[in-house]
């Protein structure tokens, strides 16, 4: 079997020759261009394909993405973006509507390339009602041309994806509002609240019927859920009915769903099985994460397919080789039997990662992680 055959047999409920291990080289690959030292074999789109086939890993990250366009009417979109001296940028965006206007900022720093919110665009009663105008002014266009070129050019090694939205309530957490004012929210503006998801969860719809007919066998809940912030409560209430609509949905078009929770997990990861979502992907065991490997299928139960298992800060030389290597071995003994566990990294490679560690696990899951 090639990479990509493992890898869609446990999504079958089948059983691959060996055990699936897919990597996530984005960050690593990001931050190399970033500075200007990624050899010249890995630029591009035929480097990358390269750079997986020489570390002998499948790649998903890279060959996800929204099946098509979306446009706003009636709404301004403003962007600028402010360079210091040192690499730093700030970056303003600013949506414009006749009931009113929102703006967010966010910063990049150089020496970890990467982004992070400080100021979100969504504070308040006012700012909720601007974001329902934006979404009831949404109007999504397919394009499947990209899918349809990742399918022929990765052919084996990559797992291509849809990428939808963020469930509802997550993209307020993610995008819009973050943590802080969408539990005030909660508190304060709760009937708001609940119309502004609706109309978000109704703008969705066009998007899910384009995916139900695009051709990427893989649908991605890029939701970065961690069981700090997404309580129980919270699941059950704003996530776990979304993702069984979506589900259903998926499933009669023939699509495998993951959701990305790279967080912690005890509270959330219980959860996940019965909302029809095929696979938690991105799972981080303890000391990085809150459950250690031996644990994870009894708390997540015997029918999701579960997908992670390496954290990324082990490719660091922060940490000795070992540490991964162990990590490793201890994850194929604990999930061999049953097929239902994909390697992975949880949650990318760092910029400092030591890329010969992926080559490492890729020889490691060879020899050690065959099922005949």
């Amino acid at each position: 079997m090639n990479l990509l055959e493992r890898l869609l047999a446990v999504f079958s409920g089948e059983k691959p020759d060996v055990m699936p291990w897919f990597a996530d080289l984005t960050y690593w690959y990001r931050a190399r261009l970033y500075h200007s030292d990624l050899p010249t074999k890995y630029l591009g789109e035929k480097g990358r394909i390269r750079l997986y086939r020489d570390l002998g890993c499948g790649a998903h990250e890279e060959l996800y993405n929204l099946p098509g366009t979306v446009a706003y009417y009636g709404v301004k979109h403003v962007r600028s973006v402010e360079t210091l001296r040192d690499g730093t940028t700030i970056s303003e965006e600013t949506y414009k509507t006749p009931v009113g206007s929102i703006k967010s900022v966010t910063k990049f720093v150089p020496k970890s390339v990467s982004s992070a919110h400080i100021k979100y665009a969504v504070e308040n009663r006012r700012d909720l009602r601007v974001l329902q105008y934006i979404y009831k002014n949404q109007e999504f266009k397919p394009d499947y041309s990209l899918q349809y070129d990742r399918l022929e050019d990765w052919d084996g090694l990559g797992f291509v994806s849809s990428l939808p939205p963020r469930t509802p309530f997550q993209r307020l957490i993610v995008v819009w509002a973050g943590v802080t004012n969408t539990i005030r929210l909660m508190m304060r503006e709760p009937e708001e609240l609940e119309e502004t998801i609706q109309v978000m969860s109704e703008a969705d719809d066009p998007i899910y019927e384009a995916i139900c007919e695009s051709p990427a066998p893989g649908v991605y809940f890029g939701e970065n859920i961690t069981s700090d912030v997404i309580s129980p409560w919270i699941f059950k209430k704003y996530h776990a009915p979304y993702y069984k609509m979506r589900a259903e949905q998926l499933h009669a078009a023939k699509k495998v769903i993951y959701v990305h929770i790279d967080g912690t997990l005890r509270g959330v990861l219980p959860l996940i099985e019965e909302t029809g979502v095929d696979c938690a992907q991105s799972v981080t065991p303890a000391p990085v994460g809150d459950i250690p490997v031996e644990h994870l299928r009894e708390l997540a139960g015997s029918k999701i397919i579960l997908w992670g298992g390496l954290p990324g800060v082990y490719f660091s030389k922060l940490y000795p080789e070992r540490t991964l290597r162990e990590m490793a071995m201890k994850v194929i003994r604990h999930n061999l039997s049953g097929h239902k566990f994909i390697i992975g990294v949880a949650d990318q490679v760092p910029p400092d990662g030591d890329i010969a560690r992926v080559r490492m696990i890729t020889e490691i899951v060879e020899k050690e992680a065959r099922y005949d």
